[in-house]
């Protein structure tokens, strides 16, 4: 009797336990979404962020939370409910597009882990950006004054040395008066000259400013730089700065290559090793010529923190030599440095070359 008893209340106690693990497991939210994807059309640049709603229900018989929610790109920013959302309530996440520099269609996706069924859902924008129209600030960005430029900066890039070329610049007058450019007061580099339609430029008006860069009258070699203020009466900043540059190079057009100079070097790196803070650091470069005819060095120009005295010979017969003795003062700072010398030649072959010197700052001068 009371063997039968006794397993009586295990049976019940089993009982027991099972529905209470079968009702545990039937306890489970639902999330279920009104959508999972949303067009938003044709959007405006210029009208900034859209944003759009999805909105969930629970449909299941326990409480659900969403544990994370993640968009593909930063140009998507959710928001969502925070809080356990409850069986037969509402929860949102609230998603938002910034179309700014981003013309064009788009599809973007949104991915939501939640505790309820099912664990992970995709939601997806799409929609297509039609680009701010644009304006002075964008076709000219760069301001000084009341004027603003297309470029402040005038790259020739590559002139023959016995050659010209020619660049350009576009004005826009923002402002509310004529401004009047002084031709005679804007002093230019010799070898370059300035010519325009007109002298004034009209409020909300443009001006084309041509320039012609002749390589000849600037006798120089390799990269090279210049800047000159543009006179106006402009009531701010009424001299304004531009730059120049241009690569200047040897025109061997009519240079027989079989009878050419062929520039060598002795090393095209050297290394220094450990150095001193602050330390001066010296070093030889050899150049012989192994060509036919005459070899010019035209040029030699060190990098920052470097010094390279002149060749004691730059004409170079057919088996001669030279040297060029580069010093390298080290900085204060630990660690590797790097700094090159550019050699400019008659070479036809080898035009322009780039020596390199390299070491290590000890630190604290160890």
């Amino acid at each position: 009797m009371k063997t039968s008893n006794i397993f009586s209340i295990k049976k019940l106690f089993l009982i027991v336990a099972f529905s209470l693990i079968g009702l545990q497991l039937q306890a489970q939210g639902k999330v279920e979404f009104e959508e999972v994807s949303f067009n938003f059309g044709d959007i405006k640049e210029e009208n900034g962020p859209v944003t759009h709603i999805f909105k969930f229900k629970n449909s299941g018989n326990a409480p659900v939370k969403l544990t994370s929610v993640k968009a593909s790109c930063g140009c998507t920013t959710p928001k969502w409910t925070q809080d356990p959302v409850l069986p037969n309530k509402d929860g949102e996440i609230t998603v938002s597009y910034n179309p700014k520099k981003r013309p064009g269609a788009f599809t973007k996706t949104i991915t939501v882990r939640s505790t309820g069924d099912p664990e992970l859902t995709v939601l997806r924008i799409s929609g297509k950006v039609s680009p701010s129209p644009k304006g002075p600030k964008d076709i000219y960005p760069m301001e000084i004054g009341n004027l603003r430029f297309k470029t402040t900066y005038i790259s020739f890039g590559k002139v023959f040395h016995d050659q010209s070329d020619t660049s350009s610049t576009v004005l826009y007058n923002q402002g509310s008066q004529p401004i009047k450019i002084d031709m005679e007061a804007t002093k230019l580099p010799k070898h370059l000259t300035m010519t325009s339609e007109s002298d004034v430029v009209e409020p909300n008006k443009t001006l084309r400013l041509s320039f012609k860069y002749d390589a000849a009258e600037k006798a120089d070699w390799g990269y090279v730089f210049d800047h000159f203020k543009l006179v106006t009466n402009d009531a701010e900043d009424a001299e304004k700065r531009i730059n120049v540059s241009a690569h200047i190079q040897e025109n061997f057009s009519e240079v027989e290559a079989s009878t050419a100079p062929k520039i060598t070097f002795s090393e095209l790196r050297h290394n220094f090793g450990d150095v001193a803070p602050r330390s001066k650091n010296h070093t030889m470069f050899k150049i012989t010529n192994e060509g036919e005819s005459v070899l010019l060095i035209r040029k030699t120009k060190a990098s920052c923190g470097c010094t390279a005295t002149k060749p004691n010979k730059t004409v170079l017969k057919a088996g001669e030599s030279t040297e060029i003795e580069v010093t390298y003062t080290a900085g204060s700072h630990p660690g590797n440095v790097k700094k090159s010398l550019t050699v400019i030649c008659n070479d036809p072959k080898q035009p322009e070359t780039t020596l390199w010197i390299e070491g290590n700052i000890k630190e604290g001068g160890k």
